[in-house]
């Protein structure tokens, strides 16, 4: 039973709790998003085109001139804020309160998971101008340009929602299932830079919500496989050896999504990761509770909040696809 004196121990003892509570608690997103650490409302992030690659040297030199493009973000305010009657506090009988300043780290802990699971998906506050991508279309779009100044050198997709797409005369992606992770692999492997070389893709993490846990374990990681259905491999008998085990791509399930059918394959190996967390602020913690704050004076209310700065952000488009029916 919760007594006032149990509560004024809490009080005493709440950064020491909270500090456990937020310590304790997982969040998935690093796996997938780099913390980019800010000191200004907006960040701005500049990078160039890849640089074309050397051609033999007759008469006189070819020439390559840069140009700048450019990607800002405003980072934003969060906060929590957790008011208690101390009335309710002292006639409390089932210590029904006690879990209140855990739980308010916890959710703290779990700001950036479901912050990035919003900009993932599209929802609140990530709208608007905050779903444009570093070449400033939309992020998840099926005509990204391969090269911003020269449209020649054509497009290409990390959109493979809506069934998949048409690439080369073969369906990409769709809902998931072993052919269409295969196509978007191999797709995603293909990818071409500004000089018509190959980026390097390397799809390794397959993102999914709770609803595809065992269809995606059973893809990647059983010993055998029914026999394939795609290309020429058509003539197995039995159980094949799982190709799909071999790829190095580790299944990671995000049970804060909320479509229960889209998946995402992301190539976290490079100095990037696809998405990003712009932090400005880490959560700061702060409470209302001795005898003559106005609050508890006034209005007999014990006062317990959190705040902190930050914004989710994307990476190079070319870093992740996401597919689904």
């Amino acid at each position: 039973m919760l007594t006032p004196a149990k509560w004024s121990y809490f009080i005493t003892n709440a950064s020491t709790l909270i500090g456990q509570a937020y310590s304790e608690t997982p969040i998935i997103s690093p796996k997938f998003s780099t913390t980019v650490p800010t000191d200004t409302e907006i960040f701005l992030d500049g990078w160039t085109g890849m640089l074309p690659q050397m051609v033999p040297w007759v008469g006189a030199r070819s020439t390559f001139e840069h140009a700048p493009q450019t990607y800002s973000v405003t980072v934003i305010p969060f906060q929590a804020t957790l008011l208690v009657d101390r009335f309710d506090v002292d006639d409390d009988k089932m210590g029904v309160y006690y879990r209140d300043l855990p739980d308010m780290a916890r959710q703290a802990k779990r700001w950036r998971d479901l912050q990035t699971r919003n900009l993932l998906e599209g929802a609140y506050p990530w709208v608007g101008a905050y779903q444009n991508g570093l070449d400033g279309g939309t992020h998840w779009n099926t005509a990204h340009p391969v090269d911003l100044y020269d449209s020649s050198k054509g497009t290409y997709c990390n959109d493979f929602t809506g069934g998949g797409q048409p690439i080369g005369g073969v369906t990409v992606g769709g809902a998931f299932s072993g052919t269409a992770f295969a196509t978007l692999y191999e797709y995603n492997s293909t990818l071409k830079s500004e000089d018509n070389e190959s980026m390097d893709i390397t799809p390794n993490l397959l993102l999914h919500p709770t609803a595809l846990k065992t269809e995606v374990e059973l893809t990647l990681k059983n010993m055998s496989w029914a026999p394939p259905s795609w290309g020429t491999i058509t003539g197995q008998v039995g159980a094949a050896d799982n190709v799909f085990r071999r790829f190095g791509v580790e299944p990671l399930e995000f049970k804060l999504l909320s479509s229960r059918t889209k998946w995402y394959l992301f190539d976290t190996t490079k100095g990037v990761m696809p998405t990003r967390w712009i932090l400005r602020q880490e959560p700061i913690f702060t409470q209302r509770t001795t005898e003559d704050d106005p609050l508890v004076f006034d209005m007999h209310r014990y006062a317990y909040g959190d705040w902190g700065r930050a914004a989710a952000a994307w990476s190079p488009a070319w870093l992740g696809a996401r597919s689904g029916p």
